[in-house]
Formats: structure tokens, sequence, C-alpha cells
């Protein structure tokens, strides 16, 4: 056994306690055991908490001695659950040494203050957990009688310890319990699709697991609670009397934002009205109400209903709170989901009105007035208007070089792009064929003039006039012949521009009379075609004047102005467009046929929003006129 002092320096550390005596005190401490009361209050306190103050004072009387003593649990930091002994005694000494024992987990024995009598500390000890401490000051005693008050102390420790073992496992039992009956209730609400069955499906849940006769949900509707579903009823009416009623015992619930139960307690501050209604109406003994919070209000409630005497307990009570609290939002979400698309916009449009026009959402509101203030200065500021069109840049001018008879293609050295001054060859085509008909032409000539000189010489003048004829005829035939051989060359007719064809790759091929082999544009003298849409075409009158922007040419615009609107319309990507033609009012070195960009022509001055909103509101009009009547 640990030999005890009376003093100790201040300064030196507090002994702990490494070994308890096993001595036994020859008498008994009778008077420890007396206290009838607090052993009542210790077996009537339904916790540990509750009991502590008796199981300190049975303590105290048991070890003997004892002047001053504290029991703290590990709790709340602002307020751990304590006790002290005797009633209202000062605990600050007391403090240090139990949290010694608590800081070293072990047992401490010290001095008492100014060095009378000493003070014992033992923690509460689960593993390596501390669940509290322990603190007894007892007079100056003997060695024997330390010894014997230390084990007392460390034997109500442990019967404290197991109390608190046993009170925390029945909490985990409940809790999983309460947890399992959770998961039931979850997996009968969000198995079915529909919100209806859904509110069923946990409503039965409910009754069999609380054994109640009637279990409804109801949800908020405006300022009232509509029933939606009752346990082990399919359908009913909302006009029927037991409906009304429990939809009233919701609304009392949810405006008193508190749970109701009847029968009601005594000390109740709560209106119980409708709930006394409702039980004498219908004939159950005890109802219970539950509000089911979400956000910052309610978005329901749950009323429950039993026919025996059994009231719902406040464990119960809990226990309905949690689950409603987890239901509400699941609830809430199949609600909305499952309204009409039509609902669903029309509460959009008044969720974000009463943002707009009501409390906080100061961001919003600011973006509102923005928008509205940008309207109205738009109505009335005046831009030009004008009108976008895809625009192509051709040449006033525009030949075309084609095949006068059939044949094959023999050369062709020019192709597209290239730019050609007149006379040079853009292609050739095989003319040996024509060589050999000339030459048998001539030939034919050749020996209708010998017989021509014959019948000369024989003044034959029928046989004269015959051979006559048939000179001519060849003569004719070489001239054509002749000037096929010479439109076999297609030669550029000016200077200008090829802007198509490309016949490199196609020698030998077989070409058809009239088929066209290039173009051949100008390099001066432009006119720009713009593709305007049918829906804009009206604005635009000859003599207007624009821009004209390049793809080839981003960085420069071009002046341009209208001089013809071709009445006729052409299916273009989907929409209806006219030609309208346009000339260049600046210089045109930069341009080359073919290209193409945008053009925006100059129509007069008008509203900003009008014309922003042009395009929306002639789709309207035409959408309109289509499906009324």
């Amino acid at each position: 056994m640990t030999r005890l002092r009376r003093k100790r320096p201040p300064d030196a550390p507090a002994p702990v306690l490494t070994a308890l005596p096993s001595s036994r005190a020859a008498g008994t401490r009778k008077a420890g055991f007396a206290d009838q009361a607090a052993w009542a209050r210790l077996t009537g306190a339904e916790t540990v908490e509750a009991g502590l103050g008796a199981w300190l004072a049975l303590q105290c009387a048991a070890i003997g001695g004892v002047t001053a003593a504290m029991v703290m649990l590990e709790g709340d930091i602002s307020a751990p659950p304590r006790a002290v002994w005797p009633e209202g005694a000062e605990a600050v000494p007391l403090l240090p040494t139990l949290e010694a024992a608590r800081a070293r987990q072990r047992g401490v024995l010290e001095d008492g203050p100014d060095g009378v009598g000493h003070l014992i500390a033992f923690p509460i000890l689960f593993g390596d957990t501390c669940a509290g401490a322990v603190v007894v000051q007892v007079e100056a005693q003997s060695p024997d009688a330390l010894g014997l008050s230390l084990r007392q102390l460390q034997w109500g420790v442990a019967w404290l310890r197991e109390r608190l073992a046993s009170e925390h496992l029945a909490r985990s039992r409940s809790e999983e319990a309460a947890g399992r009956v959770l998961l039931d209730l979850l997996a009968a609400g969000l198995e079915p699709v529909r919100f209806k069955d859904s509110a069923r499906g946990i409503a039965i849940e409910l009754a069999h697991r609380f054994s109640c006769e009637r279990v409804s949900i109801g949800m908020v509707r405006g300022m009232h609670v509509e029933v939606v579903a009752i346990s082990h009823s399919a359908s009913f009416g909302k006009d029927m009397n037991l409906v009304r009623m429990l939809g009233e015992a919701m609304d009392e619930a949810v405006d008193q934002r508190a749970l109701i139960s009847w029968p009601a307690r005594p000390d109740g501050r709560l209106a119980v009205r409708m709930h006394e209604q409702l039980i004498r109406a219908h004939g159950s003994r005890s109802a219970l109400t539950i509000p089911m919070p979400l956000r910052d209000g309610f978005v329901g409630a749950i009323t429950l209903e039993r026919s025996s005497l059994a009231p719902f307990t406040p464990d119960h009570a809990r226990l309905l709170d949690m689950l409603a609290t987890v239901l509400a939002p699941v609830l809430d979400d199949k609600r909305l989901n499952d309204r009409l698309l039509v609902i669903k916009a029309r509460d959009a449009l008044v969720e974000q009105v009463s943002r707009l026009f009501g409390p906080r959402h100061a961001v919003r509101k600011a973006v509102a007035a923005g928008a509205v203030l940008l309207v109205v200065v738009f109505a009335f500021w005046h831009q030009t208007y004008r009108v976008s069109a895809d625009a192509q840049v051709e040449g006033q001018m525009q030949r075309a070089m084609t095949v006068s008879f059939d044949g094959f293609l023999r050369e062709a050295p020019a192709r597209a792009g290239d730019t050609v001054r007149e006379g040079d060859l853009l292609a050739s085509l095989d003319d040996r064929e024509l060589v050999l008909e000339r030459l048998r032409w001539a030939t034919e000539r050749q020996r209708r003039a010998f017989e021509y000189e014959r019948a000369l010489s024989e003044r034959n003048r029928g046989e004269l006039r015959l051979i006559t004829n048939q000179i001519e005829q060849a003569d004719a035939q070489i001239q054509l012949i002749d000037a096929q051989i010479a439109r076999a060359r297609l030669t550029a007719p000016f200077d200008g521009l090829l802007v198509s064809g490309d016949h490199s790759q196609s020698i030998g091929a077989a070409v058809q009379r009239g088929q066209v082999l290039f173009e051949v544009a100008p390099n001066s003298g432009y006119r720009v075609v713009l593709s305007v849409d049918e829906a804009q075409v009206t604005d635009l009158k000859e003599g207007q004047t624009g821009q004209l922007l390049l793809a080839a040419l981003p960085g420069d615009s071009f002046p341009v102005e209208i001089t013809r609107i071709t009445p006729v319309a052409k299916a273009e990507e989907g929409r209806n467009t006219f030609r309208v033609e346009a000339r260049l009012l600046g210089s045109a070195e930069a341009f080359r046929p073919g290209m193409r960009g945008v053009a925006k022509i100059e129509v007069d001055q008008r509203r900003t929003l009008w014309i922003w909103t042009r395009s929306l509101v002639d789709w309207l009009r035409l959408s309109l006129w289509r499906w009324m009547p």
C-alpha cells in the first residue's frame, strides 16, 4: 500500500494510484445505506444522468467521512452532466483532481486543500475512452480506512460504468431499430412511381410498425393541409367528415409548428381542440400529429391514431419526429415530380415572380430592374435599320467557251483561276479526222477540175454544168472543214480571268457539241449578287446603299448600291430568297469573281427594340395566323 503524506510541497506532482488496498474494514457503514430516498431516486431514474445525484449521495454515505464530492460525465462542453455533494457545495477545489484523473486515465490520490484530508479521484473508462470521472474529499483517515474508501469508490465507479455501458447498448439498439424502420419506410416511399402510391405505402408501413388503427399523411396546399393518403384506404373523398377533421388536426400542428399528442399533457400549452374533436368523433383513444419540416417551413404532417389505451410514449414521439424529418424531402420531391407539365410551369412562374417581388433576392431584383430599364431605353432609341444578306461577286460580262463539234480533247493548258490575254490558247480538240476529210475533198475537187477541162475541150455543155456543181460542192465542204479546224482551238475572247473549267486531267476524253469547257470574265467591271430573305426583300429599293464585307478581305468593307431587284424567288438552304444585284461604288482591284461575303443594305432609322424583335414578332404573327381558326 502506498504511504500517504499529510502535506507535500506545492510544486510536487500528485501521486498516482497504482495499487488498491485489499484489507476490509471491520465495521460496516450502516448509516450510508439508510438513505432510502436516495435508493428510490437511483432505482427510479430512467437514465444515468438523472440518477447521478442519488448515486453520488449513496457513495458518500457508503465511504463515510466525505466532506465534498463531485461526478462529471462527458457531454456538452458548455454544460456537461454532473452532480455535487452536498448540494450547493463549491466544486472548484475538486476540479483539478478530477481533471488529473481524466487526463491520466488512472486513479489519483492527493492531499486535501491546505493539507487537510485527502482527495480521491477515479476515471470512468471504456477501453481507451474516458466517459467521465468521480472525485471525493474525505477527512483524515488511517491507512486501512483510506484503503477501504478507495475500494468502495472504485466499486461504485465500476457499477456506474456498467450502467453507462448498458444504457449505451440500449441506445444503440434503439437507434439500430430506428434505422431499420427508416429504411423500410424509405423503401415503401421510393419504390412506387406515383406520389399518392408512395404516400399510401408509407402510411401503411407506419401503421404496421407502430400498431396504429389509422395513419394519415397530408401535404400543405396553399394555406391548409390536404390529406393525400390514409392507410388501408385506396380512395376517399375530400368532402368526407373524417378527411376534413384530419386536415384540421394537421393544420393545428403545422400552424403551431409543434408536435401534438392526445391525450394532452396537463401542463401543455398547445391548442389541441381539433385533435380532441377527431378523437371523440371517430372513436380513437390516442393520436399523435408530427409536422414534416423542410427548409424554412413545413410541407405536410403525419397523424397516427390508436384505438388501444396505450398512448404514444416520448420515445415514440422522438422517433416519429426523426422519421418525419427524413420523409419530408422524399414526399415533397415525389409530389413535385408527379405534377402535370402545365402545373409545373405555372408553379415555376409563380415562384420566380414571388422571388422577384418578395423579400430578399436583391441581385435578382437589381438584374430585373436593369433589364426593364434597358428595354425602355431601346424602345425609344433609334438606329439604322440594315438588311443583311449573303453576297457573291460576279463579273458584269461572262463568256462561256463551248465545243463546236463532237470530238476528243487534245490539250488544255489553261485552268480556272488563270489570268489570260486575248487570243491565248485555252484548249484544243483533236482535228486529225478533219484534216483527212479536207484532203479527201481537195483530191475530189482536183479530179473534178480535170474532168471539167476535158468536158470543156469536148464542148459538152451538159457535162460542164454537172462538173461545175460538183466542184462548187467540194469547195463548200473544204470551207466547212476549214472552219471546223479553226474552231478546234478555243482561245480567250478578251483579257480576263478563267472563272471555271479545269480539264488538265481529261486529255483524250470525249466532248460533245455545246459542252461548256471554260467561263471567262473580264478583269474589271464586277457586280454583287445578294440572296435576300423573302421577309426583308420588301424593305429594299433600287438606289439604296450599303457595305460589303468579303471573307477573303475581312479587314476592308466596300460600298455597294442596289441596281436591280429580281421578282423571282429561289429555294436555298430551306428558305426562299430573291436575287438582288448591286454595283460596286469604289475600286475593285482586289476583287475576283466567285468571292463570297455578307452585305448590309441601309434602309432607314427605326427603333432598336423593333429591329431586334422584328423576326420574332413576324414569326409569332405567322404562327398565330396558321393556328387560329
